[in-house]
């Protein structure tokens, strides 16, 4: 019989709300904090960190312990406990634990190396086989040993095709999550960072400050995708105020975000575009989704004789403590006259704004909304109560497919009666 195979790896479905509302019907006094690690770091492994939460309901009996290992330890999954009064590893914070324990199922399913920038924090990492357990169902009998109720099943087997081993109790334990709390569809999330700001003005060249045309961009980056992609974005700063580098990266960290673009003018003498991205992730699919931003913008630049300076790596700290793919965009020279020439041209911006979030839309895989063609004879018909003053207010004609209410429609019957009873005046007060 064949066994169901739930992957690892793979992207979090749940939020930080969902998760926290189901353990706090058990353990009203979970903190949620211990969630959103594990979705922020779960999303930097590439581990589903919302099924290693079930796994930490499963072993910590809903984060209320209670055995060999104490709440003190930061011990989410017993690692190192063996039964017997071993209390396991400790850690010094939630993060490290939580991490000890996604690199521990990283271990397992992926031979891959650690995420660049990353530090082993799992003391028994260099214990497992790398790559022997890609499922939940795998943990069983490796995770967990035996991994099964041996006084109901002869072996592992036959616990396996009964649904009945170590993992499934996970996977039972995240469909009642979800099952709790239907989520609905949600767009990934994209933040969209304006480099600098407030008292942090960055370059400067030619009466143009680098803080003021990364917020232009940027607000009109997301008007680009939310319009016309009907996107899920959120800005590091939508005014002209400071946000700490390391506080940037947080608010997307906790937000749970999918993608991170920071937007920044150069400076330094030279000319032309250039993007970013954090050393090491060029090969996968930070880069992949890197290539196709670059790649769109520069076509855009092409035409206006820009130089492409191509697809480069630095240990920028808005990339390296992000916990997603991000990119860093580095649009044009301020103190170079051919580029300050494009950059103080509103049409540009507003055209560069377009493309940037173009190229991002394509890196996620959005497909462009699709706008309703308004017939031509509604148009006519509606300009003709405006012609002959029928209808005043100028916010109907955004509203050629909605209804009109009772009292609006009463109000054009009356003044078309007033103007064919002759007395050729519409009283529109």
């Amino acid at each position: 019989m064949a066994v169901s195979q739930h992957p690892i790896i793979g992207t979090s479905l749940a939020s930080l709300d969902v998760i926290t509302a189901f353990i706090r019907k058990v353990n009203p006094s979970f903190n949620p904090e211990i969630a959103r690690q594990f979705l922020t770091v779960g999303a930097k492994y590439g581990v589903r960190g919302d099924v290693a939460v079930a796994q930490s309901i499963h072993e910590t009996n809903w984060f209320r312990f209670g055995g060999d290992v104490k709440p003190e330890q930061n011990n989410f999954a017993g690692i190192g406990a063996t039964g017997g009064g071993v209390p396991g590893n400790s850690f010094p914070t939630i993060k490290d634990g939580v991490t000890a324990q996604i690199q521990h199922l990283f271990a397992y399913a992926s031979q891959n190396p650690l995420p660049a920038g990353e530090a082993l924090v799992d003391p028994r990492f260099a214990l497992v086989a790398r790559g022997i357990a890609p499922t939940w169902e795998d943990l069983a009998g490796r995770w967990a040993v035996p991994g099964y109720d041996r006084s109901k099943y002869a072996s592992l087997q036959a616990a396996l095709e009964a649904g009945e081993t170590y993992g499934h109790s996970i996977l039972k334990l995240y469909d009642g999550m979800t099952a709790a709390a239907p989520m609905p569809t949600v767009k990934p999330l994209i933040v969209i960072d304006a480099g600098h700001g407030g008292t942090d003005s960055g370059a400067s060249g030619s009466g143009l400050l680098e803080k003021n045309l990364t917020l232009t961009l940027a607000l009109q980056v997301r008007d680009r995708l939310v319009n016309g992609y009907a996107a899920n974005v959120k800005l590091t700063r939508s005014t002209d105020v400071f946000v700490a580098l390391s506080d940037r990266a947080n608010l997307a960290n906790g937000w749970g975000a999918a993608y991170f673009v920071s937007i920044h003018i150069n400076a330094g003498g030279g000319e032309g575009f250039e993007s970013y991205v954090y050393p090491g992730t060029s090969g996968g699919v930070t880069g992949q989704k890197r290539t196709i931003v670059h790649d769109t913008i520069v076509k855009y630049l092409s035409a206006l004789k820009v130089v492409d300076r191509g697809k480069k790596e630095a240990d920028f700290a808005v990339l390296r403590e992000t916990g997603m793919s991000a990119v860093l965009l580095e649009n044009l020279f301020i103190d170079n006259a051919a580029d300050v020439s494009l950059l103080g041209d509103s049409g540009v911006l507003t055209n560069l704004a377009n493309v940037i979030g173009d190229g991002v839309a394509k890196a996620m895989g959005l497909n462009p909304e699709i706008q309703p063609v308004i017939p031509a004879w509604k148009t006519e018909g509606v300009d003709w109560l405006y012609e002959k003053g029928l209808l005043t207010d100028p916010a109907w004609k955004d509203k050629l497919d909605e209804p009109l209410p009772l009292w609006a429609e009463a109000v054009i019957l009356k003044r078309l009666y007033d103007l064919l009873s002759g007395t050729g005046r519409i009283n529109t007060e």
